[in-house]
């Protein structure tokens, strides 16, 4: 079969996640779906971890119609636009390397699609792995939305995150793709363009994949800061979505509304550079015994990250 003939390209960034990779494409070789009409992209971010090696080794053992090639350890924007120009499906299907999809994840794409058209990107649910919820791991990367508790719902742009969707390949290409600037809200900012050509997006609940991703404070932490950074880019960058991100980041600006802006105050008096260290530490304590205030605490300190980070790249910028 040619290249142009498959129906959808799978396609995953990745960078040192031997751990859970394996797990992807193994999940990727038993789906229900003919293999035939779909292919497998994997860019990998300059692993030293031996994921290139497997990878070298996994492309002459595969089933799949695969290929893997190698990123140029940029950010995970650069990696997915890497992908979408070696892919050749008419469909791109983003998952993570840390994503294990179920049985079915091809299929059900490939249903939605024909039943909505090429103007829809699809986003399926993506539930954290019992592993980590036993470990007491939950919530660092908490990706349930509002609509979870529903079979089907319709979402505005700005609730787009990349994990376990599907779109129209050409359309990402025709935006310019991810901002490579960004690093991190690539999946929110594409949003924005797709959005103006008229994309619509469709959560559906049983298209699920599994997140398995550990994370400690330290990476919960850094992961604010990166937000807090491509807020500011991408609030210079678009004037007219200034208090979409304001409102969504928790961020200061003078666009704020006055009774946001006595709010932003009255949380800085509380969560600072000085208290910031023990509600850190205390968060840390009572994870395991009182799970839901640690969770509090911990996300208190990530938004100082983000607020931290807009207000210093904002001035550089």
């Amino acid at each position: 079969m040619n290249r142009s003939d498959y129906e959808i390209s799978i396609i995953i960034p990745s960078r040192n996640r031997l751990d859970t990779l394996p797990r992807v494409l193994l999940a990727l070789e038993h789906q229900d779906f003919p293999k035939s009409l779909f292919e497998v992209v994997v860019v990998d971010d300059k692993s030293n971890d031996g994921s290139q090696e497997f990878l070298a080794a996994f492309a002459k053992e595969t089933v799949l119609n695969f290929q893997w090639i190698e990123g140029i350890a940029k950010n995970a924007g650069a990696a997915r636009n890497l992908g979408l120009k070696t892919a050749s499906g008419t469909l791109a299907l983003f998952l993570d390397s840390d994503t294990i999809p179920g049985r079915d994840l091809v299929r059900q794409h490939m249903i939605w699609h024909e039943h909505y058209g090429p103007d829809v990107c699809i986003l399926g649910r993506v539930t954290m792995s019992k592993e980590l919820a036993i470990k007491k791991q939950g919530r660092f990367n908490d990706t349930t939305t509002k609509h979870d508790a529903v079979q089907m719902a319709e979402l505005e742009w700005h609730e787009y995150r990349t994990a376990n969707t599907s779109l129209s390949r050409q359309r990402c290409l025709d935006t310019g793709g991810f901002d490579v600037l960004l690093p991190a809200a690539e999946d929110t900012e594409i949003a924005s363009r797709l959005s103006k050509l008229g994309m619509r997006f469709i959560y559906i609940r049983d298209i699920d994949v599994i997140h398995h991703h550990p994370m400690n404070n330290d990476g919960f932490y850094y992961k604010g800061e990166l937000y807090g950074r491509a807020a500011a880019r991408w609030y210079t960058k678009n004037p007219e979505l200034r208090r979409l991100i304001i409102a969504r980041y928790g961020v200061f600006a003078p666009e704020m509304r006055k009774r946001n802006k006595a709010k932003y105050v009255a949380r800085a008096m509380v969560v600072n550079r000085m208290t910031v260290p023990f509600i850190s530490w205390l968060g840390s304590k009572v994870r395991r015994a009182w799970f839901d205030l640690s969770d509090v605490l911990n996300k208190c300190v990530f938004r100082y990250y983000v607020r931290h980070a807009f207000r210093n790249n904002l001035r550089k910028i």
